[in-house]
């Protein structure tokens, strides 16, 4: 091989090895170019996914939720406008199945339907002399309770917990307290943390609280010097709040719960309302939501399970529900149900809405009530 081929091929391998190298660069650079506009869109889908996980948060958790930003009106008539579509949809759907010699679903009577009988057991509560106690949660809460003491010396004690953002301490309860206490039952009625005249920034639904009825339980046993009957009747978060604190230590005295319209979890019922509510999946949304609660209010969505509680609970529970609950669905309280191991008993009303079993059938309601309290009261 002369030498004017080998510098020919010299110049080739040269001019080969250099369009190689603008190659891998320009690969490169392409690269980078395609990592940083990944980057820029996951930053763009983030953005958005953070500001409705976080006005979740602030909507379901805080007490003061007005800077939600699933409260602003904007947002709100979209989803208004989006509940308003479906609800046409599925109206449509169900008068085409009325005309194939289907029936319209019925709908459930809600809290508005008996406005009068609840305003005025509000006010026969209001009326009465009760005590105000105050007492310091575990982690530091100036928690506050009325008492309500029964005529005469009876040691039947029941304790209602309310629900979630109730309107007043006895709401949920109105058209029960006069008959609770005429039955010669003592009455404490707690404001869960995060309401009314209790402190707290952030509504646990349950997972904190718990705790606090533990400590309410303890200080009713030891004020009748353990010689009580007591008995913890719960609606809605109220509910939960009970039977995840039957999952706990409770004392001796504690004879009965009543769980009445009770989740399965802060997770499941979030979940249910993310869906109906607002038509968003889980993910990311609530996992998200779930990181954020995790950081501010110090709890998680799936901290605790009252269908978890249920297995290692012992006392025996009378479960209720309205079969028309659109907020809390029945399903939630026969899986509560079929998790309990203590001796149990399940009460559906055909046509309550959500926590209005009392007020739709109302002398059924307490005579399964009384007759489930009676049962386990110790006269000694």
């Amino acid at each position: 091989m002369g030498c004017g081929e080998m510098k020919r091929r010299g110049n080739r391998a040269a001019k080969g090895g250099m369009e190689m190298e603008i190659y891998m660069g320009n690969q490169k650079r392409g690269r980078k170019i395609k990592r940083k506009l990944l980057s820029i869109g996951a930053l763009l889908l983030a953005l958005p996914v953070y500001g409705i996980s976080n006005g979740l948060f602030q909507l379901a958790v805080c007490r003061d939720d007005r800077d939600s930003l699933l409260q602003r009106e904007g947002l709100k008539k979209l989803w208004n406008n989006i509940n308003g579509r479906i609800a046409k949809r599925k109206k449509k759907k169900r008068e085409e199945r009325c005309g194939a010699g289907g029936s319209q679903p019925e709908r459930g009577l809600g809290f508005a339907d008996f406005r009068k009988e609840l305003e005025a057991g509000k006010a026969w509560f209001e009326e009465q002399e009760k005590e105000r106690i105050t007492m310091t949660s575990h982690d530091g809460l100036k928690l506050v309770a009325y008492f309500l003491p029964a005529e005469g010396e009876g040691n039947k004690i029941l304790i209602l917990m309310h629900g979630y953002r109730n309107k007043g301490i006895v709401w949920d309860f109105a058209n029960l307290v006069k008959f609770y206490h005429d039955m010669g039952y003592h009455l404490l009625v707690p404001y869960q943390r995060a309401h009314g005249e209790s402190e707290g920034k952030y509504i646990c639904f349950g997972v904190k609280e718990r705790y606090d009825l533990v400590q309410w339980t303890e200080y009713m046993a030891g004020r009748f010097g353990g010689k009580c009957n007591i008995f913890l009747a719960g609606i809605s978060m109220g509910c939960a709040t009970v039977l995840m604190a039957a999952g706990l230590k409770l004392p001796k005295q504690v004879k009965g719960l009543i769980a009445d319209c009770g989740f399965t979890s802060p997770w499941d019922i979030l979940a249910h309302v993310l869906k109906r509510d607002f038509h968003l999946p889980k993910f990311p949304f609530l996992y998200v939501a779930d990181y954020i609660c995790r950081a501010k209010a110090g709890f998680h969505f799936q901290e605790c399970s009252v269908v978890d509680s249920m297995k290692w609970n012992r006392i025996p529970v009378l479960f209720i529900h309205g079969g028309k609950d659109e907020f809390v669905p029945a399903r939630m309280s026969q899986m509560n149900y079929d998790a309990c191991g203590a001796e149990k008993e399940i009460f559906i009303v055909d046509r309550a809405a959500h926590g209005t079993s009392n007020l739709v059938e109302p002398e059924a309601y307490r005579q399964k009530v009384i007759g489930f309290m009676e049962r386990f009261v110790d006269e000694k």
